[in-house]
């Protein structure tokens, strides 16, 4: 009789072992994170592996829309997120852990896309959430199929919720978000934020620097309250979602803002001051910028290469010019010439002495600050240089 009774099939114990330890892994990478998130808002990030290049850049990731939700860091969600699991899985509530870790597989897709196609950097800390979030996931399908929790009812039941759950994410991510100054009162007048106060002191400790050279690119009235230049890489993924958000800023503020446009090209072709190679026909690129705006086409084509950031070759170069609307004789005869290196050089050795060691880096009413702040950190700071101009 004993060997015709049915056997019960021991569940295997690695799975939620192994969620254990990802979880405890997640959620000290996932507080780390919410302190380098809250880091990003006040100034730039000097922590380990957070600049590894342009694809690899915490910055640039931590400071986009993408990274809050309902006003708070997503690694702040992320680590309530695990150490629910951690509960969940002390308590046995097996439905609820393999929804929460399947969860986080699912989202860890949907940003992985937004780095990839929006912003095109990632953040190497979120990278390795990723992982932890693909073996949560694998651990769950496993914890699930020895559960009977895989029916197609709850299968179906379970990714309708995830759909709806990323879209909610996006929506809320991108909804318009209501500016945190009012440049129409007074700063005293205001109840700013803590965060908020931070970045003023941040921005006043910033080193007051020089620019020498020439300033040939500009947009807005040449006594604005406040004096954008922006050292940029056209292949830079960062100096291209500057250059939108600069444009914007600018345009909802076109009698206070100048922009100042100058080249830092990542490309030892001319800048002889780079360790190694980074972006390869960036140079190239600034030198066909100058040419343009020979014939007063500057920014057109400016905007046409950051659009098209992977394509520099002499060919492509030409393209654009026509889109341009540029007389392309005389546009591949300066490319040939040659005379606009000097210009680029120009600018490069302008970087240097102000030490100039990324892209983009900005100098704001000749404040030295690396990376883009946020848009409304922007506004606050021509709060700030209003009321000062004002005393």
């Amino acid at each position: 009789m004993e060997a015709i009774r049915p056997q019960l099939q021991a569940r295997p114990r690695w799975p939620m072992t192994t969620i254990r330890v990802l979880a405890v892994l997640g959620l000290a990478i996932g507080g780390y994170l919410t302190i380098l998130h809250y880091r990003a808002g006040t100034g730039p990030l000097n922590a380990p592996f957070c600049a590894v290049g342009t694809v690899i850049n915490c910055d640039l990731v931590l400071r986009s829309p993408y990274a809050t939700l309902l006003g708070q860091p997503l690694a702040l969600w992320g680590a309530i997120t695990y150490l629910v699991i951690l509960l969940a899985s002390a308590l046995g509530h097996t439905a609820l852990l393999v929804f929460l870790c399947g969860w986080t597989l699912i989202f860890s897709l949907y940003l992985a896309g937004v780095s990839l196609i929006v912003l095109k950097s990632f953040c190497f800390l979120c990278l390795s959430l990723y992982t932890i979030n693909a073996g949560l996931g694998i651990s769950a399908i496993v914890l699930a199929r020895s559960a009977a929790l895989m029916t197609g009812r709850q299968v179906a039941a379970s990714v309708a919720v995830y759909v709806l759950l990323v879209l909610g994410t996006g929506w809320v991510q991108l909804r318009p978000v209501s500016p945190t100054v009012d440049l129409t009162r007074p700063l005293s007048e205001q109840n700013l934020s803590a965060a908020d106060a931070d970045f003023v002191r941040f921005y006043h400790s910033r080193p007051q620097v020089a620019l020498s050279g020439a300033e040939r690119h500009t947009e807005g009235p040449p006594h604005a309250t406040l004096t954008i230049t922006e050292f940029v890489d056209f292949r830079c993924p960062q100096c291209a979602r500057a250059r939108a958000v600069l444009s914007e800023f600018h345009r909802t503020h076109p009698n206070d803002v100048r922009i100042v446009f100058r080249h830092y090209p990542l490309d030892q072709a001319c800048n002889p001051h780079l360790s190694h190679q980074v972006h390869p026909g960036a140079c190239a690129a600034a030198y066909a910028a100058e040419c343009a705006a020979e014939q007063g086409k500057f920014w057109q084509y400016a905007d046409l290469l950051f659009a098209e950031q992977k394509h520099y070759t002499r060919q492509d170069l030409q393209q654009y010019a026509q889109a341009a609307g540029l007389d392309v004789s005389r546009f591949t005869a300066c490319l040939n010439d040659g005379r606009t290196t000097r210009l680029v050089r120009a600018d490069i050795e302008a970087a240097e002495e102000i030490k100039v060691k990324a892209t983009p880096t900005l100098v704001i009413n000749g404040r030295l600050i690396e990376g883009l702040p946020p848009f409304e950190k922007l506004a606050l700071i021509l709060a700030l240089e209003k009321q000062r101009a004002a005393r």
